[in-house]
């Protein structure tokens, strides 16, 4: 009897807590486990749904609960911009798509979130946000292995050629033929069918945060920058896949301002910038692929930065260090660049690095002590190392640097020109013809080259010139330049030297085919001319008598030849 009486008071209490937990209606909200879906909020994932609203409820009830992950299922989830909150994990599951929506009215104007809004024009990103942003948050992240779709193509008219206009055609090498349609125009960019402004923004805004995770996720397709990560702190790019058209201009693979930064384990291939990095410090990239038709890496400014162990494959440009940079290392890098033949900045440089032409003498050196070590590259034009008379580039070295030059499929189309723009020169001085040695520099102090191997191609276009050309320089060594000039028949010397002091040149050898080896004029202080092979070479020196402080262990060259003219600019 008592057990019986058991079993009914147990019976009842289980049928009655039953009825109780019907009674109540679920709350996502007070998930214990922290896991916020988003099918639970609403959200569809039918491709066709405007999901926003969905998003917005769980990333609203993952932060009332503290923090959580807003969980996206396999399905594609249409949405405009909407916002992450601290302490909130996006996670976005297999088989997974965030899509932005084709309605440009779904885009949030940055101005509602308080965000920089950047040049809105055709150089800016313009206006509105894209599909995430985060401003002033902490402990954010988007992980996982779905997608995100930006649709960028739809914005666009893949007939209209984008000009920008910033440079003079008759200033080229080409003269009017510069970027002539009959050279062909597949290469882009291609202009936006809407006003630039009205384009969606950087897909992912994250803004004013600290201690944010983006991880293992791809992007496609991105209308405008991609991952746009501004005033941060604590911030970790692991592992993402950027997959973007090479014909969107903007479309920059990953933007960064950070403090205490890393990227690593990407691969990004877009049209406009792999990585740019603004006023950065303490940030390394390490473990990369880039492919771009702007700057594989784009350097604007920062300190105590590292880029290492990258490949860059048809780049535009490879590195490009620009306006300002201290203590700054790029090494182990192995990187092919190619010249388009669409308004491209770049002109398939390896290593670039120039101080704004409009900026004023203020008191201090804006490019100073970065060296480059362990890089490989076959590029279709040479480095360019341009300071200026007021703001001298000081203190570059060049550690084991093997470069292989020829003349691309576009040379006819681009080739032969220096590319200033974007330095704040006038139109007319940004782009202009110019001859190319394997390395250019000018208004530099402290620069050292060691070990330097540069090959030419068997035939090379005739702008191509000097193995190396420096003029307005002070306090240079090259040690170990192994190589020549462009073409083996004419008078460009291998090394031109004009107007600078400080020199010592030691270990080089001068390659079959050289005519003379090294060009001086007016050159002050000439300290060390030593273990130098110039047997290959046709006259080792003009002036003959150098005039050197220190002169020993040359093996000079053995053929008489005419006197050697100077570089040609």
């Amino acid at each position: 009897m008592k057990s019986k009486l058991i079993f009914f008071f147990r019976s009842s209490a289980l049928l009655a807590f039953s009825l109780l937990a019907l009674s109540v209606p679920v709350c996502p909200a007070q998930e214990v486990t922290g896991m916020f879906n988003v099918t639970h909020f609403g959200a569809v994932g039918d491709g066709k749904t405007l999901d926003t609203p969905a998003i917005n409820r769980a990333i609203e009830a993952a932060s009332k609960n503290g923090g959580g992950t807003v969980f996206f299922p396999a399905g594609t989830y249409v949405t405009g911009t909407f916002e992450i909150l601290s302490n909130v994990t996006l996670r976005l599951g297999t088989g997974s798509v965030l899509e932005g929506s084709r309605d440009t009215s779904q885009y949030k104007l940055k101005s509602y979130f308080k965000l920089r809004a950047y040049k809105s024009g055709q150089s800016g990103e313009g206006l509105r946000a894209g599909i995430i942003v985060a401003n002033h948050a902490k402990n954010i992240a988007i992980v996982g292995h779905g997608t995100i779709q930006g649709n960028g193509m739809y914005f666009m008219n893949a007939k209209t050629p984008h000009y920008g206009g910033d440079f003079v055609k008759s200033m080229t090498w080409q003269g009017q033929d510069f970027l002539s349609p009959k050279f062909g125009e597949s290469d882009g960019p291609i202009k936006p069918w809407m006003p630039w402004a009205d384009r969606p923004g950087a897909l992912i805004i994250l803004a004013q945060s600290e201690n944010v995770l983006i991880k293992d996720i791809t992007i496609k397709d991105s209308p405008n920058w991609t991952v746009n990560i501004e005033d941060c702190r604590n911030v970790d790019v692991r592992g993402i896949d950027v997959l973007n058209s090479p014909l969107i201009p903007n479309n920059d693979g990953i933007n960064i301002m950070a403090k205490n930064a890393r990227i690593s384990d990407c691969n990004i291939w877009t049209a406009d910038d792999g990585i740019a990095a603004n006023q950065c410090d303490n940030l390394t990239v390490t473990n990369c692929v880039i492919s771009s038709r702007s700057s594989a890496i784009r350097f604007d400014g920062g300190r105590y930065c590292t880029f290492d162990n990258l490949i860059f494959r048809n780049s535009n440009r490879g590195i490009g260090v620009y306006d300002s940079a201290r203590y700054v290392l790029f090494s182990n890098i192995i990187m092919q660049t190619h010249q388009y033949t669409g308004d491209w900045w770049g002109k398939a440089e390896p290593i670039y690095i120039a101080v704004r032409l409009d900026q004023p003498f203020d008191g201090r050196t804006l490019i100073k002590n970065v060296r480059f070590t362990n890089i490989t590259a076959n590029a279709e034009d040479g480095v360019i190392i341009y300071g200026t008379r007021q703001n001298v580039i000081k203190n570059i070295s060049f550690d084991h640097i093997r470069i292989k030059i020829k003349g691309g499929v576009n040379a006819d189309a681009v080739g032969g020109n220096f590319d200033l723009r974007g330095l704040g020169a006038d139109p007319s001085l940004s782009l202009f013809k110019h001859y190319i040695p394997g390395i250019y520099a000018q208004y530099v102090e402290g620069l050292r080259i060691n070990d330097f191997k540069l090959e030419w191609a068997d035939s090379v276009p005739s702008y191509f010139s000097n193995g190396i050309y420096f003029e307005h320089f002070k306090n240079v060594r090259i040690d170990g330049f192994d190589g020549r000039q462009a073409q083996t028949k004419g008078s460009d010397p291998a090394v031109v030297l004009e107007h600078g002091a400080d020199i010592s040149i030691l270990n080089c050898r001068a390659s079959g085919g050289t005519g003379t080896f090294l060009y001086l004029k007016d050159v002050k202080d000439r300290r060390q001319f030593i273990d130098n092979d110039l047997n290959d070479a046709k006259r080792s020196t003009v002036p003959s008598r150098p005039g050197f402080m220190v002169m020993s262990g040359n093996l000079v060259a053995h053929r008489a030849s005419k006197t050697a003219g100077p570089g040609r600019k």
